[in-house]
């Protein structure tokens, strides 16, 4: 085992734990976006039922097929198979962009609200000197700009600790 491997496994455990910081809130988010996705979705699959069903039923008027299995064969032929297999293929890499997405907007949201609301804890018990600190690239990174400006102020009006 050489020496980077250690630092680097480390690492690799850490950051897995950083970014799956409020697992049940991370889940729901992502249960509710996926589940309007699914749903779009499940429209669109709608839509092409119908429109599929509407082409058959021209097709089947244009050559006056009577024959049920002609029919169907006539319809369901390389260029139909090839297009589900097509359509099947871009349904699951949507939903793994899905998941890949929730995941990440997720961990940029739920991050640094962990870090406001253990913030807002030890300001709401009197403890005014403590800082909150998220990564400078978070969306919530102004909100906690003016929470500890907040805490400045607190701290000077009312002393470093008030327990």
């Amino acid at each position: 085992m050489s020496p980077g491997t250690a630092t680097d496994l480390e690492r690799a455990r850490r950051s897995l734990k950083s970014t799956v910081i409020e697992p049940f809130k991370q889940i729901k988010f992502g249960l509710y976006v996926i589940g309007v996705s699914v749903a779009f979705v499940g429209i669109c699959a709608l839509m092409f039922v119908i429109a599929f069903n509407d082409q058959y039923n021209h097709v089947m008027g244009i050559f006056h097929v009577v024959d049920p299995n002609i029919q169907w064969e006539l319809v369901t032929n390389d260029v139909f198979y090839t297009n589900a297999i097509r359509i099947g293929a871009m349904l699951a890499l949507f939903i793994t962009v899905m998941l890949i997405m929730v995941f990440k907007l997720t961990h940029r949201y739920y991050g640094p609200l962990v870090s406001i609301e253990r913030f807002v804890e030890h300001v709401t018990a009197g403890d005014y000197s403590v800082r909150c600190k998220i990564r400078e690239k978070d969306e919530l990174h102004d909100l906690v700009v003016k929470l500890n400006e907040m805490a400045d102020v607190l701290e000077k009006r009312h002393g470093k600790n008030q327990r």
